[in-house]
C-alpha cells in the first residue's frame, strides 16, 4: 500500500482505540469511487439514533452497521472494524491485521520522514554554500572551493535543525550520516560521531564554522601526482558519450578498468579536480553529453547574432501555447484549458491575429491567420510557422500555394530559435500582462522563477469563485483577449527595461512604420485566400441561390458585370464567403489550383409582395436590374447578327434589323456643321431696293 501521513488515524475513546483509514486509501484498495462512499455514509447516517446523533461531533457513534464514518480537517475517515466482509468483495479482508497494517504504515512514514529530511538537506545546501565561498578566496581550485563551502553548510544544516529535530540527541547525526555519504561531500566527516565532534567544538570553543573548515594538508607540496595518460582517456571518453552518465558511475568504470589492467587506481579527488570539474573538459565533452537538441546544451553552442526586422511586415512569425488560465467545465463535461494561436510581426511586436481553441488544429490556426491579413490589410515578405497539426491538409496545402503565388514566403520549421521573437512574447504575455488576471495560474511547470506559480490555496479559492460566475469558455477568451489587447495598446517604456525609451505601443509602432516590402490586398483576395467555398451554377441573369448553414441565401451580380454574367451563363463558379459577413460573396474561376477573380455579388433579400404593406419601391429596383440587363443583352445580341441576316427573305426579324441599323448609323455618322444659306437674314424690301438700284448689301 503506498501510504501518506494521513491515511491512518488512531482514536482513543473511553479507554479504548481503534484505527480508522482515510477516504483516499479505502478507494485506493478496495477500487471504490466517491459517489459509492457518499452513498454508505449516508445509508449509515441513518442508522444511528437521533439522540446519538445530536451528540456526535465528528465521528459517527457506532450503531453496529458497515461503513462507520468521521471527518477530520476535511477528509473522511472509516473505522477498520465496521468496513464490511462479506463475499465476494471481502473489503475488510484487503487490509490484513490491524497490527500488522500499523507496522507497515509507521514504517512508511519513517521512510519519508528520511526523505524528508534528504530534500531539506539538499535545499539548505544549495542556498548556504554560496554564502561561505568568499572565505576561501585564497584556494584556487575551484573545486575545493566549491566543496569546503558546502562542508560548512552542512554544520550550518545542523546548528539550524538540531533543536526542532524528533527523537534522541544523536538522531539527527545518524540519518544525516548516510546522506553525507550518498553525495561523498568532501572535507566533512560522515561518521556521525565525528560530524557530532565538529558541533561540539562550535559549542565549547569561539571558533566559527570557517575555522574548523580547512583543507587536509595546507601547505604539502610533497604529495605524488598522479599522471596516467591512459587512465585520462578513460575518463575523457566516458564523460563525452550521449549516455550522459554520472560523476560516480564514471569513476567507478575507471576503478573497475584500472583493477582489471593492474594499473594503479587514482584517488576520489583526482577525477574531478583534474578532469571532471574542469572548464575545459565541459567545454570539448558538452555537446556529445547533453545531444545538441537539449535545453542545456545551448550554453556549449554557439550562435549567429541577427539583426532584427527592418520594417513592418518584413516578416510574421506564427506559433501557438496554452493560456495558463484555470481550467473550465467545456460542454463534454470535462475539465479544459484554451490554447491561443499568434501572429505577431517581428519589427513593430504587434500581435495581428490571434485565436483560441481546446487543441491546435489547422483551423484555429486559419483563424489566426485571416484575422491577421484582415487587421493590416497586406500579406507580408515572409511568414515563419511551425509545422502544427493539419498544416498538410489540402486546404492549408492549396492556401499556401496561393499566398506564395501572391510573393510571400513561407518558412515551416521545427526548431524555436528560428521562431524566437513570438516564443519571447510567450513569456511576455504570461509575466507581465496575464500576471494581473486573478485567473492565472502561473507559468509552465518547466519554469524555474520563483514567481511563476501561485499558491494551492489561492487556486483552490478562485476555481471555487469562478464556478459561482460561471467560468466558461467564452469568459476565458474575453478575458485572455483583454490581456492580448493591452500588451497591443501598452507602450514599451511602460514594462520592458531593454525598451525604456520606446515610448509606443506595437500597434502604433506597426502602424506609423514603412512598408515597403508587403503585397497589398484588397477584401475579395482575403475572402479567396481564408474564406469558406463552395461551388455554384450561375444562371437567372446572374442571380443564383445557395444554402449556409442550412438556410437559403440569395445573391445577385450587378448589370456593370454583364460580361461576367454573359460568359460565364450555366458554368460552375467558386463562391468564397465569410460566414460573419454574408452580404457579400466574391465568384471565382477555377485555374489549377489558383483562382482567378471574377465579380462580386450582393445579398438580396425576398421581396414582400402581398399581404399589409408591400415592398413596391424594392420591386421596382429589381425590375429597373432586369431591365437594364435586357437592353444589354439586346444590344449584344444586335452586334453579333449583322446586316447578312437582312437577305434571310421572310425569316428576317425587322426589330433585329432595325436596331442593328440605328446602332450602325449611331456608331458611324459625322456631325458635319451647317452652313448658313446666302441671303439668310436679308429681308424681302432691302433686297427688292438692292435689285432696283443695282447697289450691293451687305450679309
Amino acid at each position: 500500500m503506498n501510504f501518506t501521513s494521513t491515511d491512518l488515524y488512531i482514536r482513543q475513546t473511553n479507554g479504548n482505540e481503534s484505527l480508522w483509514l482515510s477516504e483516499r486509501i479505502v478507494i485506493d484498495v478496495c477500487g471504490l469511487s466517491d459517489g459509492h462512499l457518499r452513498k454508505e455514509r449516508s445509508s449509515y447516517k441513518k442508522t444511528v439514533r437521533a439522540c446519538d446523533l445530536a451528540k456526535a461531533k465528528d465521528f459517527m457513534p457506532d450503531s453496529g452497521k458497515s461503513w462507520r464514518w468521521g471527518k477530520v480537517s476535511g477528509q473522511f475517515y472509516y473505522c477498520l472494524s465496521n468496513i464490511p466482509n462479506k463475499a465476494p468483495k471481502n473489503y475488510r479482508s484487503m487490509f490484513g491485521d490491524s497490527t500488522a497494517l500499523l507496522d507497515q504504515f509507521k514504517t512508511a512514514c519513517k521512510s519519508k520522514e528520511a526523505t524528508s529530511l534528504e530534500t531539506r538537506f539538499k535545499q539548505h545546501l544549495k542556498t548556504v554554500s554560496k554564502q561561505y565561498s568568499e572565505f576561501y578566496s585564497d584556494v584556487n581550485n575551484e573545486a575545493q572551493r566549491i566543496a569546503l563551502s558546502k562542508a560548512c553548510a552542512v554544520l550550518d544544516f545542523i546548528l539550524d535543525t538540531r533543536e526542532d529535530y524528533p527523537g534522541t540527541a544523536n538522531k539527527l547525526y545518524k540519518d544525516l550520516s548516510p546522506i553525507l555519504s550518498d553525495l561523498d561531500l568532501q572535507y566533512i566527516p560522515h561518521n556521525y560521531l565525528k560530524l557530532k565532534e565538529k558541533i561540539t567544538i562550535l559549542e565549547t570553543t569561539d571558533k566559527a564554522i570557517v575555522d574548523i573548515i580547512h583543507l587536509p594538508r595546507t601547505g604539502n607540496n610533497n604529495a605524488e601526482m598522479y599522471n596516467d595518460p591512459e587512465v585520462f582517456s578513460w575518463v575523457m571518453q566516458l564523460r563525452s558519450m550521449p549516455q550522459n552518465y554520472s560523476n560516480e558511475f564514471i569513476i567507478r568504470k575507471v576503478l573497475d578498468f584500472c583493477e582489471m589492467t593492474m594499473k594503479k587506481a587514482p584517488s576520489r579527488r583526482w577525477f574531478g579536480q583534474t578532469i571532471l570539474e574542469q572548464p575545459k573538459t565541459q567545454f570539448l565533452t558538452g555537446i556529445k553529453r547533453y545531444g545538441a537538441s537539449s535545453r542545456k546544451s545551448h550554453i556549449h553552442k554557439g550562435y549567429i547574432p541577427m539583426e532584427n526586422a527592418l520594417f513592418a511586415g518584413d516578416c510574421w512569425e506564427m506559433d501557438a501555447t496554452r493560456i495558463n488560465m484555470i481550467s473550465h467545465t467545456a460542454e463534454d463535461g470535462k475539465e479544459r484549458f484554451l490554447n491561443i494561436v499568434a501572429v505577431r510581426d517581428v519589427h513593430s511586436g504587434d500581435v495581428l491575429g490571434y485565436s483560441f481553441d481546446y487543441s491546435e488544429n489547422h483551423v484555429v490556426y486559419l483563424e489566426a491567420m485571416k484575422m491577421a491579413v484582415q487587421n493590416a490589410g497586406y500579406l507580408p515578405h515572409e511568414w515563419v510557422t511551425d509545422r502544427f497539426p493539419g498544416h498538410n491538409t489540402p486546404q492549408m496545402i492549396d492556401l499556401f500555394e496561393r499566398m506564395e503565388s501572391l510573393g510571400v514566403n513561407m518558412t515551416f520549421t521545427s526548431k524555436a530559435n528560428d521562431k524566437a521573437k513570438i516564443e519571447r512574447w510567450f513569456r511576455t504575455l504570461q509575466s507581465v500582462f496575464l500576471m494581473d488576471s486573478k485567473y492565472f495560474y502561473g507559468e509552465g511547470i518547466q519554469s524555474r522563477a520563483a514567481y511563476a506559480h501561485r499558491s494551492a490555496e489561492y487556486l483552490k479559492r478562485i476555481k471555487k469563485e469562478a464556478k459561482k460566475t460561471g467560468w466558461d469558455m467564452q469568459k476565458n477568451i474575453d478575458e485572455a483577449s483583454t490581456h492580448v489587447e493591452r500588451y497591443r495598446t501598452t507602450p514599451f517604456s511602460k514594462y520592458s527595461r531593454k525598451h525604456k525609451n520606446v515610448h509606443q505601443s506595437p500597434a502604433e509602432l506597426h502602424e506609423y512604420s514603412e512598408k515597403p516590402h508587403v503585397t497589398d490586398v484588397s477584401e475579395a483576395t482575403i475572402s479567396m485566400l481564408f474564406g469558406l467555398k463552395k461551388q455554384i451554377t450561375l444562371r437567372h441573369d446572374g442571380q443564383f441561390t445557395t444554402e449556409f448553414v442550412g438556410v437559403e441565401f440569395d445573391y445577385m451580380v450587378s448589370p456593370a458585370y454583364y460580361d461576367i454574367i454573359s460568359n460565364y451563363f450555366n458554368k460552375k463558379v467558386v463562391v468564397t464567403y465569410d460566414l460573419n459577413d454574408l452580404s457579400v460573396v466574391f465568384l471565382w474561376e477555377k485555374n489549377g489550383k489558383l483562382l482567378k477573380s471574377l465579380c462580386e455579388a450582393e445579398f438580396e433579400a425576398k421581396v414582400k409582395n402581398k399581404g399589409k404593406n408591400p415592398e413596391l419601391g424594392k420591386i421596382s429596383q429589381l425590375k429597373a436590374r432586369a431591365k437594364a440587363i435586357a437592353e444589354l443583352k439586346e444590344n449584344d445580341l444586335a452586334s453579333m447578327i449583322g446586316e447578312d441576316s437582312a437577305m434571310m427573305g421572310m425569316y428576317t426579324e425587322k426589330a433585329a434589323i432595325n436596331l442593328y441599323e440605328d446602332n450602325y448609323l449611331n456608331e458611324n455618322q459625322t456631325s458635319v456643321p451647317l452652313k448658313k444659306a446666302s441671303g439668310d437674314g436679308i429681308s424681302p424690301e432691302s433686297l427688292e431696293n438692292a435689285i432696283l438700284n443695282n447697289t450691293s448689301f451687305n450679309y
